[in-house]
């Protein structure tokens, strides 16, 4: 029974540190603000301790990081950060349609990436549309230009039926080429992108064509440049 209860607590405390760290923007001023009394002194928290305490909550909450690396971000989504996400991928969603039916938040211990799912028209937002660290262009892609990504990419493409989706071609070759179509269509047509956010996504696909020459070159593009490729496809 010992076991049971402390199970229980354990798990308590984990679902409540997790709803804590989606609202981490209220928290960081609150935090900010805060006055302690340290030595008859009284003091702010330090940037250090601020960190240290999020840490903490992090460890609490036991989130596993859905990439690793770094490649792109794993910090639970604040509730202002998925407002604005919601409200710019309106952008991409006529009147009729509930938006808050096709965008889906992960909840805080899941580890699916961001994607769209063709098959049922909807769109799930995890922590990866968030950039991450690394000197990627994919790494680099701000949550704006992930987002076009998936919708002017991989959404549109599906609703007008221009998947790639060539039959002669492997599972992976078509992946990879429906990568790229997305990265460059939402580079020319993504909403309201800085030219930033463009070029970055231009990156990613070029840096997909680059690094999966392995993939290429068993297919019969193995002796196409770049720009040759993309006039394959949906542009």
């Amino acid at each position: 029974m010992t076991g049971e209860i402390t199970a229980a607590i354990k798990g308590s405390l984990r679902k409540s540190a997790q709803e804590v760290l989606e609202h981490t923007d209220e928290l960081q001023k609150k935090l900010d603000n805060l006055v302690i009394e340290e030595n008859n002194l009284k003091r702010k928290l330090t940037n250090d301790e601020i960190d240290d305490f999020f840490k903490h909550l992090e460890e609490v909450a036991e989130r596993r990081k859905i990439v690793d690396g770094g490649l792109r971000g794993s910090k639970v989504l604040s509730t202002k950060q998925k407002e604005e996400i919601l409200e710019y991928s309106k952008k991409y969603f006529d009147e009729s349609e509930n938006i808050e039916e096709k965008i889906q938040f992960a909840a805080a211990e899941s580890t699916n990436d961001t994607g769209y799912m063709a098959s049922f028209d909807i769109t799930y937002i995890n922590t990866d549309i968030m950039p991450g660290q690394l000197d990627t262009a994919n790494s680099r892609l701000s949550w704006k230009a992930a987002i076009a990504h998936e919708l002017e990419g991989h959404r549109r493409a599906s609703l007008f039926n221009k998947t790639v989706n060539f039959p002669e071609l492997s599972i992976e070759m078509n992946n990879l080429l429906e990568e790229i179509q997305a990265s460059v269509r939402s580079s020319k047509y993504g909403q309201d992108l800085s030219e930033i956010e463009r070029y970055d996504l231009m990156q990613d696909a070029i840096e997909r064509f680059k690094n999966h020459k392995d993939i290429i070159s068993e297919s019969k593009y193995k002796n196409l440049t770049f720009e040759q490729l993309i006039a394959k496809l949906w542009i």
